[in-house]
């Protein structure tokens, strides 16, 4: 495919660029340099005005960055701009799209009402035709007009591509990106800011490749890999942290907390929001105002805080319409979630239906299993077994399509990893410009001595580029590795079961699954603490894998739920080692745990004959597990010896 063949290309260069030529790199950064002289000599005005074009190349370098200070610019170009100037007034239009809001409809219709005939009209620039497009297709993709923007943003791509301006190009990779992500397609969203922050690097706009790491933080963030976002994030605070830029620095400390959020560090979360918050409150915009009223109230709810989380909920909800993205389903999760603890059902399934039907407009894989899983506890909670049952499915379901996302996402993290690596020396190299006249001076006094240095230098160049393509296999396998593997007690996880259940269901063996979920783990939690309930979890890991044969594979797939995978295995042979396995947890113990806490386990067992897929075998596991809870707990019942009437139920 073309972008993976420039991904090639780009490691490639990136690799013999800054490991091995340094000089030649700089060769390289010269013409370029000398490339964008000239093409900002091309552009000639009819009217002079001095003071205009200072404030348009400080929009272009990116000496100005921060919203409200680009609002104020525009403000002044349109007051120092005179109405007969052509130039600048269709080159002020393209600069206009920087300050669209998805909440204001008006100015995205008057805008695209105003461009609406491009085609009749001449252009001083080939380049502005192309700018307004980009332009258009954003209000389009404000207005939900999403066909029309994504034909936009192809036509500009390719008008940008046979222009060979590298600028319009990385502008069409991150339109492209947005619509993308808009949509919910998060591995399209991180190809195209990819290609993106590669050409902002090479032509040296260093806060522009920063936001395009920021989507793509937020993005692995929202799919649930958390580590990757960890790793973007914290390179963008480096470089925030240099230019002082607050608001971005608040955006960066916001998907921290998320973060914290989902890593159940609640009053960490909290402290991060606080201090967003606190950031914000000076900018007078009640729209972002709210978004993080209703981030604070998640942490809070967690935390038992019921009332302060209501607060800040009502305090948002007037700024809250079904258009405004994703807030709009959380705030409705948020609700639910609430309104599930305060024992207010009716209004719960209010909140969850507003929250799904929100998520599922845009995609939001990440939101809609939040709010099944909430669904499930809701019904649960009502002794509606049935119904529980089914939103748990559709929890696993979203679960597993998160999953399969990391992996689809895999390759193209590794390509922008390598590239995020260069940014700072590439921006170094440019401050050395200088150096390079002496250094090619030198190169004609010494011609014959470079020729014996660009040998040595190739010679190096193929050591370390064969040391760097070993390291790169090797960290390849680790990420493998990681990615298989539950962290808490270092055993496979739900993915690395999925792929084993695959295998043998490819091959037609024989094998059965034990679903083991620990009886009232949450008191465990609840009475002696998380560490103590992480070292339990490790132990009943332990348990497992020391009582299974080599063959066997036990899974951590959530909280306190285990999954044993025994090939060639029975009926009969499924239930002893399950009866096995209920004997031994009842010994589990360890110096770190209370005398008196004594485990014990419920279990779902399913033997695989003639079926294949894997969610019909998991849902019999499951079911048959919540019959063993329905028993009594602290037992296993087999799926093949359930009554029919209780199968059909299900």
């Amino acid at each position: 495919m073309h972008n993976n063949y420039n991904s090639t290309i780009s490691v490639f260069n990136g690799l013999y660029c800054h490991k091995v030529s340094r000089y030649i790199n700089q060769l390289l950064l010269l013409l370029v340099l000398v490339g964008l002289l000239n093409s900002a000599s091309v552009t000639a005005f009819t009217f002079d005005n001095k003071a205009a074009d200072d404030l348009f190349h400080q929009l272009k370098t990116e000496q100005i960055t921060d919203l409200l200070v680009i609002e104020q610019t525009l403000l002044k170009l349109e007051n120092i701009i005179a109405s007969n100037d052509i130039e600048r007034q269709q080159l002020l239009l393209t600069e206009q799209c920087k300050t669209f809001s998805s909440s204001d409809s008006e100015q995205n219709n008057n805008f695209i009402t105003t461009t609406n005939n491009i085609e009749q009209q001449s252009f001083f620039s080939p380049q502005i035709p192309i700018l307004l497009n980009l332009c258009r297709s954003k209000a389009f993709r404000y207005l939900d007009q999403h066909s029309s923007a994504i034909k936009l943003n192809q036509a500009a791509l390719e008008q940008a591509l046979a222009l060979n301006d590298k600028h319009i190009i990385a502008k069409a990779h991150n339109n492209i990106a947005k619509q993308a992500l808009y949509q919910g397609q998060f591995s399209k969203a991180i190809d195209s800011f990819t290609q993106s922050f590669e050409l902002n690097q090479q032509i040296g706009l260093q806060h522009a490749a920063s936001l395009d790491l920021l989507n793509l933080a937020g993005i692995y963030r929202r799919s649930g890999d958390n580590e990757k976002a960890l790793y973007y994030y914290n390179r963008i605070k480096g470089y925030l942290n240099k230019t002082k830029d607050l608001m971005l620095l608040a955006n960066v400390e916001n998907s921290l907390a998320y973060i914290e959020l989902d890593r159940g560090e609640y009053q960490q979360a909290l402290e991060y929001f606080e201090k967003v918050y606190q950031v914000i409150e000076g900018i007078n915009d009640p729209l972002y105002t709210a978004r993080v009223a209703i981030d604070m109230s998640a942490p809070l709810i967690k935390l038992g805080r019921l009332a302060e989380a209501e607060k800040w909920l009502n305090q948002a909800r007037p700024y809250m319409t079904p258009e405004m993205y994703s807030h709009y389903g959380y705030m409705h999760s948020y609700y639910l979630e609430l309104r599930m603890l305060q024992g207010n059902y009716a209004s719960a399934f209010e909140h969850f239906n507003a929250a799904t039907a929100n998520f599922q407009k845009y995609n939001m894989q990440k939101g809609l299993a939040i709010s099944y899983q909430l669904a499930s506890q809701l019904f649960a909670i009502q002794a509606d077994y049935k119904s529980a049952n089914y939103w748990h499915h559709q929890f696993l379901s979203i679960h597993k399509q998160l999953d399969q996302l990391r992996l689809d996402t895999y390759n193209s993290d590794m390509r922008l990893k390598f590239d995020s690596d260069n940014l700072e020396d590439k921006q170094a190299q440019l401050i050395e410009f200088q150096a390079l006249k002496d250094i090619q001076l030198n190169a004609v006094k010494t011609q014959q001595k470079l020729q014996y240095t660009a040998l040595a230098m190739t010679f190096i160049f193929l050591l370390i580029l064969v040391i760097l393509i070993i390291k790169l296999q090797k960290k390849s396998q680790q990420y493998r590795q990681i990615a298989l593997k539950d962290p808490l007690t270092n055993i496979p996880n739900r993915l690395h079961a999925y792929e084993v259940m695959q295998k043998l269901l490819k091959q037609k063996v024989q094998f059965s699954i034990l679903l083991i979920d620990v009886d009232h783990f949450k008191s465990v939690n609840d009475r002696f603490g998380h560490d103590i309930g992480d070292i339990a979890l490790q132990l009943i890991a332990q348990t497992c894998q020391q009582n299974c044969r080599e063959e066997d594979t036990v899974a951590r797939i959530g909280g306190e739920e285990f999954l044993i995978i025994m090939p060639k295995t029975n009926i009969e042979q499924s239930m002893i080692f399950a009866e096995r396995i209920n004997h031994k947890m009842k010994l589990v113990n360890s110096p770190q745990l209370n005398d008196n806490l004594i485990f014990s386990v419920s279990i779902g067992i399913t033997s695989v004959i003639d079926e294949s897929s894997i969610s019909t075998i998991l849902k019999k596991a499951d079911i048959a597990l919540y019959e063993a809870k329905n028993d009594g707990r602290d037992c296993y019942r087999h799926y093949q010896y359930l009554p029919n009437i209780i199968k059909g139920e299900h």
